[in-house]
């Protein structure tokens, strides 16, 4: 069913540009499988050769939809995000600390996605917000407080006072990213697919993050850090279609 719904709503597409899109979401959609098994095995090896693959797959998947109809101002933005999401991935894999030295990775990694974020911002909002949206803003704020003061409370606990300022802004800005695909709803030019992929991909992206947060300064869970990958990933892929005009 899902093939036949892509080859139906990529039918304004030509032949090629759709077959090359199918194919490289398939090759994606193949390095994350790999990526998650090694992430559930701790396959380190495999993890750095394929979770970055995925992305760049995604990102050649999202390059091929520009050469049929798609909306040129969220393309615009989506694809410097997809970039910039890629490198954040790497910085994430590396190493911490180096022969005892500490390296500043993870906070390349937040500024690197929080870049990649507010070209998702960017992209979604050509125009202000509609009055009738601030309904999801307030939903959306409540959320992400909620969230972040658990996280503000295991960074006390960690003693890392000095992260407090940086996850606040990312907190921030990730949160008016899912408030932006969820703007979509009263948006009228929004097409009912393009929407529905938009939301999907933003809340698992949101949902990605905040578990990564979870895991990382309130507790440890070997499951939250399996579904953190998986999690992203399709939402990466939900967003990279959601430009084209289905």
């Amino acid at each position: 069913m899902l093939a036949d719904l892509l080859i139906w709503r990529f039918a304004d597409l030509s032949s090629s540009s759709c077959l090359l899109f199918i194919a490289s979401l398939l090759i994606a959609l193949a390095f994350a499988v790999v990526d998650w098994v090694a992430v559930a095995r701790r396959q380190k090896g495999l993890e750095y050769v394929f979770k970055p693959a995925t992305l760049v797959a995604v990102i050649v998947g999202a390059a091929l939809l520009t050469q049929g109809p798609h909306d040129a101002w969220q393309a615009r933005f989506f694809l410097p995000g997809l970039v910039f999401s890629l490198a954040g991935d790497v910085f994430l894999m590396l190493p911490e600390a180096t022969e005892g030295k500490p390296r500043p990775y993870f906070l390349l990694g937040l500024v690197s996605f929080l870049l990649g974020h507010v070209c998702y911002i960017v992209g979604l909002n050509p125009t202000l917000p509609p009055a009738l949206a601030l309904v999801a803003f307030v939903v959306v704020a409540a959320i992400g407080a909620t969230l972040y003061r658990a996280i503000a409370a295991g960074l006390r606990r960690q003693g890392q006072e000095a992260m407090k300022m940086p996850v606040a802004v990312y907190s921030v800005v990730l949160s008016l990213m899912l408030f932006s695909a969820w703007a979509t709803l009263f948006r009228p030019e929004w097409m009912p697919v393009r929407r529905g992929l938009v939301i999907a991909g933003a809340s698992l992206f949101f949902g990605s993050d905040a578990m990564l947060a979870w895991d990382r300064f309130v507790r440890r869970s070997p499951l939250l850090h399996f579904l953190v990958i998986v999690t992203y990933h399709l939402g990466q892929m939900a967003l990279a279609a959601s430009f084209s005009y289905w």
